[in-house]
C-alpha cells in the first residue's frame, strides 16, 4: 500500500495566451474540489497570470503546498474558430513536464472535456502522464485516490502498466442531482479575481446532458443524451451564496441549452425572482417553442443576455445540422426579443454546411444584416467555419466528403495542423471568400459591412 493521498493540487488548463482570452472561473475542478472531502486541496489558474509569469507563479504553488497529487483540466484543444486558429493544447505538455522535473515522483491526473475527446491519443504522446479520467470525473477521482496501487479497479480511467496504456471501461455518468455543489472557499481558490463586467467569466451549471444532436457537436458523447437535473433550490442556493458570500454581481449558465427542458428553468427562474437576487447572468437557447411569457419570467430573473446557435438560416441546413428548429423559430425569438430593448441578443452561424447552396448562403448573410438592424449596439453575430471533431455526425460526413480520412490526426500541436480540419470544402471556396471579406469589413466596422447594413435598412424600409 502506497501513502494515502493528503494533499491535492488541481491545474486550471493554461490557454497560452492573454490577448484574446481572459480568465473563466475553473467551474469544473470546483465540483471535482467539492468531492475531495477529507483531503487539503487548492486549484491553481495559470491564466490569472500575465503569460511569462504564469511558469513561475506554478512552481511557487508546487514548492509551498507539496502536493502529493497534481489533476491537470483539459478544457479546450483549440479555438475551434478557423480564422483565429489557436491550439491550447500545446501547453499541456510543457504543464507536465514542468512538474515532473520539480517531484519526479508526483502522480499526474489529466481529465476534462477536451481530454475526454483525444484520451488515448494524449496518453500516448504525453507519457509522463500517469492517469487520465474519462467523461465526468466527479465518482473516478474519489475511487482512484484510495486504490492508486490498483487503478485497474476504477472504471473510467486510464492508466499505465508495463509502459502501456490501459483503459478500465466506462462508467455510468454520475447523479448530478446528488452531486455537492461545486466548492468556491478562499482557501481552495479566490473567487474575487473572476469578478467583473464580464457575466460570462463565472459560470452555473443546472444540468448535464443534451437531448438535441446536432451533427457537428461533442455534448452528446461527452455529457449523454440523458438529461441529469439538479433540483432548481439548489441551484438557486448555490448562486445565492455566490452573492451574498462572494459578491458576484454577474453570472452564465454553463447549460448547453438553458430552456430544455423548460420547466426545470422556469423553476430555476421563479426561486430567482421569489428570493430577489440582485444578479444579472446569461444563457444559451434553443429557439424552438420560444415564448413572450417564458422570455419575460427569465428578464423578471436577472437575465439580460441570450445567445442562439441555430447555425444555419434555411431549413434545410437546420436539418443537415440536426438542430432540431425551424427559420420560423428563429424569426419569432428575433421578434420577441426585439421588444425588449434591454436584453443583448446573440447569434452564431456556419459559413458552410454539407450541401449548403449559394441561396443559403445569402439566406445567412440576410439574416446577419438582420440581427444587426434590429438589435443594433446590443447585438452580437457570430460567423464561423466547423471544426470537425471526432464523435459527430459532420466527422462521418468529412471522411465520405474526403475531406479528411480514418487516418487524419484530429488532435493538433500547432496552428497549421488545425487549418486542415475545418468543414470547408473547396467547391465552397467562392461562398468562403465571400464570408471571409464579410467577416473581417464586420469586425472592423468596414466600409463594405457599413454599406451592407445601409442596403438592407434601405430595402427594408421599403
Amino acid at each position: 500500500m502506497g501513502c494515502p493521498v493528503k494533499k491535492v493540487l488541481l491545474i486550471q488548463q493554461d490557454m497560452g495566451r492573454r490577448d484574446k482570452e481572459y480568465p473563466l472561473f475553473p467551474l469544473g475542478l470546483a465540483y471535482i474540489a467539492a468531492v475531495l472531502q477529507g483531503r487539503e486541496v487548492k486549484i491553481f489558474d495559470p491564466n490569472l497570470y500575465n503569460l511569462e509569469e504564469s511558469e513561475e507563479g506554478l512552481k511557487k504553488e508546487i514548492t509551498g503546498f507539496q502536493p502529493d497529487i497534481v489533476g491537470i483540466s483539459l478544457r479546450n484543444i483549440d479555438t475551434t474558430m478557423m480564422r483565429d486558429p489557436f491550439v491550447h493544447y500545446r501547453t499541456l505538455a510543457p504543464t507536465v513536464r514542468l512538474i515532473k522535473s520539480m517531484s519526479p515522483g508526483i502522480k499526474i491526473i489529466v481529465g476534462g472535456t477536451a481530454f475526454s475527446l483525444y484520451a488515448r491519443e494524449i496518453m500516448g504522446r504525453i507519457k509522463d502522464i500517469d492517469f487520465g479520467i474519462y467523461l465526468e470525473g466527479e465518482e473516478t477521482i474519489v475511487e482512484l485516490l484510495e486504490n492508486m496501487d490498483a487503478p485497474e479497479k476504477v472504471k473510467g480511467l486510464f492508466f499505465r502498466k508495463k509502459g502501456e496504456v490501459h483503459f478500465t471501461g466506462e462508467r455510468p455518468q454520475p447523479d448530478f442531482a446528488v452531486l455537492p455543489p461545486p466548492k468556491r472557499d478562499a482557501d481552495i481558490i479566490d473567487i474575487g479575481q473572476y469578478i467583473n463586467d464580464r457575466q460570462t467569466a463565472i459560470g452555473v451549471q443546472s444540468k448535464r446532458g443534451c437531448e438535441l444532436s446536432c451533427s457537428y457537436c461533442t455534448y452528446v458523447f461527452l455529457n449523454k443524451d440523458r438529461m441529469r437535473l439538479r433540483i432548481p433550490a439548489q441551484v438557486v442556493d448555490e448562486i445565492e451564496e455566490m452573492v451574498t458570500k462572494h459578491k458576484v454581481r454577474g453570472f452564465i449558465f454553463v447549460d448547453n441549452v438553458f430552456n430544455i427542458p423548460e420547466d426545470h428553468a422556469r423553476e430555476i427562474c421563479k426561486e430567482l425572482i421569489r428570493r430577489k437576487i440582485p444578479v444579472e447572468w446569461t444563457a444559451w437557447l434553443t429557439p424552438r417553442g420560444l415564448t413572450d411569457e417564458f422570455l419575460l419570467l427569465m428578464r423578471e430573473a436577472g437575465c439580460r443576455r441570450v445567445r442562439f446557435s441555430p447555425d444555419a438560416a434555411t431549413d434545410r441546413g437546420l436539418a443537415v445540422l440536426s438542430k432540431g428548429c425551424s427559420v420560423f423559430d428563429i424569426e419569432n425569438s428575433l421578434s420577441l426579443l426585439s421588444q425588449m430593448k434591454d436584453m443583448f441578443v446573440g447569434y452564431n452561424f456556419f459559413c458552410a454546411w454539407p450541401g449548403m447552396k449559394w441561396s443559403d448562403a445569402f439566406n445567412t448573410l440576410k439574416f446577419l444584416l438582420k440581427v444587426s438592424v434590429v438589435f443594433s449596439g446590443r447585438d452580437n453575430v457570430s460567423l464561423n467555419w466547423i471544426r470537425v471533431e471526432p464523435h459527430t455526425g459532420i466527422y462521418n460526413k468529412a471522411i465520405q466528403e474526403r475531406l479528411i480520412n480514418i487516418e487524419t490526426n484530429m488532435l493538433p500541436e500547432n496552428d497549421s495542423e488545425l487549418l486542415p480540419l475545418f468543414y470547408a470544402p473547396s467547391r465552397l471556396s467562392g461562398k468562403t471568400r465571400m464570408f471571409d471579406c464579410v467577416i473581417s469589413s464586420m469586425e472592423k466596422g468596414g466600409l463594405l459591412w457599413r454599406g451592407l447594413l445601409w442596403f438592407f435598412k434601405l430595402f427594408d424600409k421599403r
